[in-house]
């Protein structure tokens, strides 16, 4: 997977991708580890849209891609690569 936010470029696994965004978080260890990061952008995003945001039950990996996906959707990022 690859994806961009401004003018950066994440590639990687979802997962992998999450972690790299949680790790330059202005407070890292606010999370202690990536599920925590996913649901708190998925409240963030709730709360900025007022959209809903269903993220799977099935793994890390499946949340990580479902929140870029409803990120992407909203312009906050750009997926380029989704293999």
């Amino acid at each position: 997977m690859k994806i961009r936010i401004e003018e950066r470029n994440y590639e990687g696994t979802g997962t992998e991708i999450m972690d790299q965004l949680r790790m330059a978080a202005f407070d890292p260890t606010e999370y202690p580890d990536t599920e925590s990061y996913i649901w708190q952008l998925r409240a963030n995003f709730i709360r900025m849209t007022e959209m809903e945001c269903v993220l799977p039950d099935r793994g890390v990996e499946a949340q990580a891609r479902t929140m870029f996906a409803a990120l992407a959707k909203i312009g906050a990022l750009e997926v380029l690569e989704n293999g």
